[in-house]
């Protein structure tokens, strides 16, 4: 028999266009465009998988006319089983003219029936079967395998092992046709560490100050430097970091000439060796400013010239007088020269100028005389564009909080000139909420060139945020304590805040039901009323009990022009009893008659901090007026004074960046002062003076006992030789200082510093006199509120030393 191609043509051209091997002649090409009579279909080369599989993949059989369309849809079946390496089909000669014999012939892939690794131990094997997609059981996949030899590397690399040699290989099974076992041989090598790095050439910066600079470091005593080589980081380093660090020096040509890896084969130890030509120092010889029309060139000259504390470090080296500096032309600082260009254009985004473009224009010359520098003449060339006008602001997302609860977070209304500090703001606020899951994406900014116009739309992702809550505390001034309630802080989709709990156990009894309206009649003012009927048995004060009926309500009022700060106005009353359950002499706490006390407060609050519990910027600060008796009645007269302040600001971050990236962890360093002062006599109520010392009951002061810092010293709690009032005084303040690291919106860690003291008097407050502690804590934020774990060295008790605290709601 002769075997004959499938015709010339159109056909012919298709078929070796899919791949397929077909010989020229034998059948007319008019059979290919019209059509080909099938008298079978013979399948060869095929072992694992089945004839009639692939016939009925062909779906054709004898006697059916075929075409072009037909044979390549048979052969993107076949190529999608995965299981052939060559694939080919041709025609034969049939039993008459117009008739053939459809001939599949196939090569199978191998079949892999096991993976084996050997030699892999800082690495998972997984990352070869599971991520990669080499299988058992599977074809063999060459792609697949390359694959994971490149994840395996990757993999030992980021543990610090770069030079690792995997080879892989093909093992036939005995007795079994194309059956393979699939071996990885690796060899790891040695943890390549870094112990030294040499640089040489350099005369204008310092080896350390290179180093610093660099990804690629020794290895240290703190576990973040581990000196591990990372080929990706130092090829950075070589084009990127040390560079930008020469480009802030002025030194635009410098060169790595060379680098090399030194590695001790017994140890891994390594040592990396650098060599630089820095090229000659530049200096500005002009600055020129054009296109702007917004700001006019001494505004923007300013941003570019050094100033004391400024953006550049270019002043010269060794205190260079300024008649020298301005006779020999500042040193260029490539990098802040960056940096204020981009502040310029942030500048010009938040006065309404988005379009805005500004590129800075370097002219180099070479030094025209012995002893001189080469200069480099500044051109920032701006193109302002048009003001961008804000067009719609959409909010998506929001199935069950009400629209104008997020627009009440928005700094910006349709028609406003677009502000970039305005949006960023806005998300943050939005975000502070607490309604939504975070970190939420950042808005989606659709501008239109040709009306100047901005849309904005933020997305929000809805969150679970009501809770029952129930389970045990403790902490100061309540011991063991049982606690069941219900909080929700978006009733009704409408941010109303609903609070139920009733806090139960030995030292304590408290039921409490409050009700905060954030609008009021759909308007800016808040309101809160709120009951309450508490007995507490206060752990610290074991020689009797209070309790206190009572309720309060609290309106708080906008500012006009201050978005950000708001005045409270509020009345409570409440009734107070006292029993003395101890047989102590001691009776100036709890052998007190009953006495109602009618309050009025008055307050201001400022707030912009980023999160309502682990802050990173922004400030709080408040000042609260409680004032008792007189023409309100009651039983005491006296006038409370609380003032409060605290600042946060971010101070760097680790990964993330971006909601496709993760979000970073985030380090934020925060200050905050405390200070209260009473004014009057609150001899009958005594639990409204101040106490300090531990972390629930009082001021709080970490590395101490609860009520242990009196206006007579440090008693540590429940000790002898001071009578339990003379624990109170009238005035207090306290200073902290923390370090956090905000992991997410649920675990913060941070290192902190607290000092503070209470007095007598106001008149008494004497800020050189604070009690110091200071250590480690960890926060988080759990159904049933946030809760801490402090661990604080007091400095100034009797027997310095570390104590442990336990706390429930919020940190500084």
């Amino acid at each position: 028999m002769v075997r004959m191609g499938w015709g010339t043509g159109l056909l012919g051209a298709l078929v070796m266009v899919g791949g397929l091997a077909l010989p020229r002649g034998g059948v007319a090409a008019q059979q290919a465009f019209g059509g080909l009579v099938v008298d079978s279909v013979v399948v060869e080369g095929n072992l694992r998988v089945a004839t009639d599989d692939m016939l009925m993949l062909a779906g054709f059989q004898a006697g059916d006319t075929i075409d072009t369309s037909d044979i390549q849809t048979l052969q993107r079946a076949l190529w999608q089983l995965g299981q052939f390496s060559d694939l080919r089909v041709f025609a034969d000669d049939g039993a008459s003219p117009g008739r053939g014999v459809v001939r599949v012939v196939v090569t199978e892939r191998p079949l892999v029936r096991r993976v084996l690794i050997q030699g892999l131990e800082n690495a998972d094997g997984d990352l070869v079967t599971d991520e990669a997609g080499v299988r058992e059981a599977s074809p063999y996949d060459a792609q697949s395998v390359v694959r994971a030899k490149a994840l395996v590397r990757e993999a030992l690399a980021d543990e610090g092992i770069p030079f690792a040699s995997i080879e892989d290989r093909l093992e036939p099974v005995p007795e079994l046709t194309n059956v393979y076992d699939l071996h990885f041989d690796v060899a790891e090598g040695n943890r390549v560490t870094i112990a030294e790095v040499v640089v040489r050439g350099n005369e204008a910066i310092t080896t350390e100050e290179i180093v610093g600079a660099m990804g690629t470091r020794p290895e240290g005593f703190w576990w973040f430097r581990s000196g591990d080589f990372d080929e990706e980081s130092f090829e950075t380093d070589r084009a990127e970091r040390i560079p930008r660090l020469y480009a802030s020096r002025g030194y635009l040509d410098v060169e790595v000439l060379s680098d090399t890896l030194v590695i001790d084969p017994e140890t891994g130890k390594a040592r990396v060796e650098i060599e630089l030509d820095e090229g000659p120092q530049y200096r500005v010889a002009s600055l020129n400013i054009d296109g702007n029309r917004s700001f006019d060139d001494e505004r923007l000259e300013t941003y570019f010239l050094p100033q004391e504390g400024g953006i550049l470090r270019s002043l010269g080296i060794g205190g260079t007088s300024n008649e020298e500096l301005e006779a020999r032309g500042r040193v260029y600082d490539q990098v802040a020269y960056e940096a204020a260009r981009e502040t310029i254009l942030s500048l010009y985004r938040n006065s309404g100028y988005l379009f805005a473009e500004g590129q800075l224009i370097e002219t180099r010359r070479p030094a025209t005389a012995e002893g001189e520098d080469p200069t480099v003449s500044l051109t920032f060339q701006v193109n302002e564009g048009q003001p961008a006008y804000i067009g719609q602001i959409n909010i998506t997302g929001n199935d069950y909080t009400y629209e104008r609860v997020i627009r009440d977070r928005i700094q910006m209304v349709p028609g406003d000139v677009y502000s970039e500090n305005l949006l960023i703001q806005s998300y943050q606020g939005i975000n502070a909420l607490g309604f939504f899951e975070s970190p939420l994406p950042f808005p989606q900014i659709d501008p239109d060139p040709t009306t100047g116009e901005v849309d904005i739309t933020f997305e929000v992702v809805e969150r679970q945020t009501g809770a029952i809550n129930f389970g045990t505390s403790v902490g100061g001034g309540i011991g063991l304590a049982g606690f069941i309630g219900y909080d929700q802080p978006n009733l009704f989709g409408q941010a109303k805040e609903g609070h139920l709990r009733w806090d139960f156990g030995r030292y304590v009894n408290n039921f409490t039901l409050s009700y905060t309206d954030p609008q009021l009649f759909q308007t800016r003012t808040t309101g809160t009323v709120s009951l309450f009927n508490a007995r507490d048995r206060f752990f610290s004060f074991q020689s009797g009990e209070r309790r206190r009926v009572g309720g309060s309500v609290r309106f708080g009022f906008p500012i006009p022009g201050a978005q950000r700060t708001r005045v409270f106005t509020g009345y409570s009353i409440a009734r107070t009893t006292y029993d003395l359950r101890s047989s102590s002499d001691d009776n100036s706490l709890f052998g007190l008659p009953p006495g109602t006390q009618s309050q009025l407060q008055l307050g201001i609050t400022r707030t912009t901090l980023n999160h309502p519990i682990f802050p990173t910027s922004g400030s709080r600060q408040s000042w609260n007026i409680e004032v008792n008796g007189g023409l309100l009645g009651g039983d005491g007269e006296f006038t409370r004074h609380l003032v409060e302040g605290s600042w946060w600001a971010p101070v760097g971050q680790v990964g993330g960046g971006g909601a496709e990236g993760g979000r970073p962890i985030m380090f934020a360093f925060g200050t905050s002062v405390k200070a209260g002062a009473i004014f009057g006599d609150p001899s009958n109520f005594p639990f409204d003076r101040f106490w300090m010392g531990g972390v629930q009951f009082g001021q709080q002061l970490r590395g101490y006992d609860e009520t242990s810092i009196t206006p007579f010293g440090y008693f540590p709690e429940r000790s002898g030789g001071i009578a339990d009032i003379d624990r109170l005084g009238d005035s207090y303040l306290t200073v902290t200082a923390e370090l956090a690291m905000r992991l997410n919106d649920n675990i913060s860690l941070s290192t902190f510093m607290d000092a503070g003291n209470v007095w007598t008097d106001p008149l008494d407050i004497d800020p050189t006199r604070l009690y110091r502690g200071a250590g480690v804590g960890v926060q988080l934020v759990t159904p049933f509120g946030p809760i801490g774990l402090d661990y604080a060295y007091g400095f100034d008790k009797t027997n310095p030393g570390w104590q442990f605290h336990f706390r429930m709601g919020g940190g500084l």
